[in-house]
């Protein structure tokens, strides 16, 4: 068995069977190498019958990529029985030290097969959703290759009720304002995230191509984090209101 070969069948093992990622390959893997681990795994899932309902970007926010000690974003596969739905519970006992970003997500078209600016973007996609991402940590040493492999700290998202997208709509002006158990912990314009979340959507189409992937019709796109990973516990209600978008929530249980 080549190591190639041998790091796939590992993380393929800890991502199927839930079980902790593998740590003998700290240090050993790339950027690409995770990556690409990372998008074979979710052709696996797929042939398991687990579709791919999309993708998420990660540390596009500068606040974010200083929590994580990262300069560029990163990527991960989006699966559709880790899709939940505003005022559902997340079981946080089931979660290795789980944190939620606030995101706006967005439902791409047909004509994203064609597109190749910020502009054509805005032509791409139909549906904004407002979102949160809950993720976990699950990798102990930061190690990017390792984290990519491991699907870029992602386990599922939460969607509030999609609103359509209009041409020329900017969401740079777009405000998120996070809640905690009522409380207003932060907020933050879109323009945070790289600039413009329908960048995003530009940098991981492009990012993809590089390993002859294709963003397609119907994928949902999550953009990145307004504002820094926020830990949550048991008990917790978290709420994300996004100006002129609407609002997410989530219960965090037992």
């Amino acid at each position: 068995m080549n190591k190639n070969h041998e790091v796939l069948e590992s993380f393929w093992k800890s991502a199927w069977e839930r079980s902790p990622t593998p740590t003998q390959w700290e240090g050993q893997l790339s950027v690409d190498e995770g990556s690409l681990i990372q998008i074979q795994i979710g052709d696996r899932f797929m042939a398991h019958g687990i579709r791919r309902f999309g993708w998420k970007v990660a540390a596009t926010n500068k606040a974010v990529q200083q929590q994580l000690g990262v300069s560029e974003p990163g990527f991960g596969s989006i699966y559709e029985n880790k899709v939940l739905w505003s005022g559902a519970a997340l079981v946080a006992g089931q979660l290795i030290q789980p944190h939620i970003e606030c995101e706006l997500a967005f439902q791409l078209n047909k004509n994203i097969s064609s597109a190749r600016t910020v502009e054509d973007m805005s032509n791409s996609v139909d549906f904004v959703y407002p979102a949160f991402e809950y993720i976990e940590k699950r990798v102990t040493v930061l190690d990017m290759g390792v984290a990519f492999a491991d699907n870029a700290e992602h386990t599922g998202i939460v969607l509030g009720q999609p609103v359509m997208h209009s041409i020329g709509k900017d969401y740079r002006q777009v405000v998120c304002t996070l809640f905690k158990d009522a409380a207003r912990v932060d907020s933050a314009a879109g323009e945070v995230v790289l600039g413009d979340p329908l960048n995003s959507i530009l940098w991981l189409k492009q990012r993809l191509e590089k390993y002859q992937r294709q963003l397609t019709e119907g994928m949902v796109v999550m953009t990145g984090s307004f504002l820094r990973q926020l830990p949550v516990s048991s008990g917790n209600n978290i709420r994300a209101e996004f100006s002129g978008i609407g609002a997410v929530d989530i219960k965090i249980i037992d």
